[in-house]
């Protein structure tokens, strides 16, 4: 996210999460929950709330978050190596038989 973004979020705004632990795991929905105004970036927290968990606090890193709407023209390396790898496990389409 573009600093000018991630400055510009407030309370209760709807974000999508990379966990940097695991760079196969879904974006992870989650809310803003505290913002810490700083210079430069601001210091912003965000609760999690996975389908198949508890909620937690991180305070993630501002390239690790998308607004609650992706933005199909937004670059991320992130979204983009998650994409690669499952293009490479799936199952591959047969080619079509040769015209006559």
């Amino acid at each position: 996210m573009i600093r000018l973004l991630w400055n510009s979020l407030r309370l209760g705004d709807e974000v999508l999460v990379h966990v940097d632990e695991d760079r196969d795991e879904p974006l992870i929905a989650g809310r803003v929950t505290m913002i810490q105004t700083a210079r430069g970036s601001n210091d912003v927290a965000i609760r999690l709330s996975p389908p198949d968990g508890p909620s937690t606090v991180v305070h993630p890193k501002r390239l690790a978050v998308h607004l609650g709407e992706l933005d199909p023209t937004e670059d991320c390396w992130r979204c983009a190596t998650r994409a690669i790898a499952q293009a490479k496990n799936s199952p591959r389409l047969s080619p079509l038989p040769a015209a006559n």
